[in-house]
């Protein structure tokens, strides 16, 4: 074999090897006692969907990993002064546990009395707190000014004290908006945790299969991780799970900014309930999807990504298997979106199918990768599963297993990008891959004691923003 068909099929290996290292690494609606309606949407679609695959052609007898990056896009909703807003009923689950005196348990008061001054008559709004046990401080109420006093009250009387049964406040928020009815509007629930879940249901799985029957319900549930404590993958795995957002939150002074964010988003929801189904063909499967969870029925894959916001789009990559023991074109699927607006259900199909080729030529699958498609799958997905991976691996307390992790990635990236000859991704080796390093470095260096809080802050952090950027939640 020539030493040019031997640096191809090199480079070519570490394609697949980083796609398949991708897969291994690694919303809100509505209640009715209202008939208002939300803005007309401006432009002839509420939602578009785009799909191109990164590498249309893929090497017979590899993996058969593909990349795909799914783009959504909702048309902007009229600014207009004269338009009714879209009215919103709110549950925040308050973590009350010993561990959230003082500090903590005062910002988070205060902020939710704020909150409340933001709501219109029209919005509905609940409190739940948990230890122990778990309290209904206020079913779902109209924000009178009556029920605004009250509650105002009720929340400065809540107390700190006691273990964590944060499945119990989960479980009771979500039942508040379960046994109400609900039309045209937009629904959440916000659970807050500072600590580890220690009473009642534990196991992350079944916390997240729980907080899954939002989506069925029409609402959804975004968490709020306080301080160096939690456990940041159950919140993340529940705001996932519930087509909701996660947050971490070190500094419990900027809780009003969490909150005002969340209600401000149910103001400008252009698509809710989104969906992404995509019918796989015989032998296909979809093995990752931008962190989200995946769910099989009826031979397709289904993603619930969270509602769109007036003139957003979002970009999720995609990583599918396909078999490659024969030369062939394969279909691999076509991506269909459901969501509602103003109450009605839409949809919209990507304006093909899905296809790659598999060959025999290492060289044409080269030249088929796509450089700007491929730049940005690298730094959005692969580098954000890096950072998820490293944020693992400090918390295992593991600095060489993270700092090897690093190289391979820098490696890999660098070695295809010698034939690709992408800016964006050179730039990503020379600065950010650094700073990684770099981080890892500063995180296990000092005494003890200051590693043990710096390991607490990196992992959470790190994790946090691999989570934004792969979700494309910005």
């Amino acid at each position: 074999m020539s030493t040019t068909k031997k640096s191809l099929l090199a480079i070519l290996g570490l394609i697949l090897a980083t796609t398949a290292a991708l897969a291994a690494m690694g919303a809100m609606d509505t209640v009715t006692s209202l008939s208002l309606s939300a803005p007309a949407l401006t432009g002839d679609k509420p939602v578009t969907v785009s799909t191109e695959v990164v590498q249309d052609k893929v090497l017979k007898g590899s993996d058969g990993r593909v990349a795909v990056s799914l783009e959504l896009s909702a048309a902007r909703l009229p600014a207009s002064n004269n338009d009714p807003v879209q009215a919103a009923d709110l549950v925040i689950v308050l973590d009350r546990s010993g561990s959230m005196e003082g500090q903590k348990l005062n910002d988070a008061r205060q902020a939710v009395i704020s909150l409340l001054e933001q709501l219109g008559p029209d919005d509905r709004f609940a409190l739940v707190t948990y230890s122990n046990g778990v309290q209904v401080q206020s079913g779902l109420v109209p924000m009178t000014d009556a029920n605004r006093r009250r509650l105002t009250t009720a929340i400065g009387r809540v107390h700190a004290g006691g273990g964590t049964n944060l499945g119990g406040g989960l479980e009771k928020g979500m039942d508040v908006l379960m046994h109400t009815s609900g039309d045209l509007r937009q629904r959440k629930v916000i659970l807050i945790s500072d600590g580890l879940a220690n009473q009642g249901v534990t196991d992350p799985d079944a916390l997240g299969r729980m907080a899954s029957a939002a989506v069925e319900n029409r609402f959804s549930i975004s968490t709020v991780g306080v301080g160096l404590e939690f456990n940041e993958m159950l919140m993340t795995a529940i705001a996932d799970q519930g087509a909701g957002y996660y947050t971490f939150l070190e500094d419990p002074h900027v809780f009003a900014q969490v909150f005002e964010s969340e209600f401000q988003s149910t103001r400008h929801v252009a698509a809710a309930d989104v969906s992404i189904r995509i019918p796989l063909e015989p032998g296909i499967r979809l093995v990752s999807a931008g962190g989200f969870p995946i769910r099989y029925e009826d031979g397709s894959a289904i993603i619930h990504p969270g509602n769109l916001l007036s003139g957003q789009s979002r970009t999720l990559y995609l990583t599918f298997q396909v078999p490659t023991d024969v030369d062939k074109e394969i279909v691999m699927g076509r991506v269909q979106v459901r969501y509602r607006h103003q109450g009605e259900p839409g949809a919209v199909d990507a304006p093909r199918p899905l296809t790659v080729a598999c060959v025999p030529d290492p060289a044409a699958v080269m030249a088929s990768i796509k450089k700007d498609s491929w730049a940005d799958q690298v730094v959005q997905e692969e580098f954000s599963r890096l950072k998820e991976a490293v944020a693992a691996d400090i918390r295992d307390g593991d600095q060489t297993r993270a700092q090897m992790r690093i190289h391979e990635y820098e490696a890999k990236q660098e070695a295809i990008n010698n034939t690709v000859g992408s800016a964006k991704v050179a730039e990503n080796l020379e600065t950010d891959v650094q700073a990684l390093r770099q981080r890892v470095d500063e995180t296990f260096s000092g005494a003890p004691a200051a590693v043990a809080q710096k390991k607490k802050q990196a992992a959470k952090s790190l994790q946090y923003d691999g989570y934004k950027m792969r979700r494309d939640k910005k």
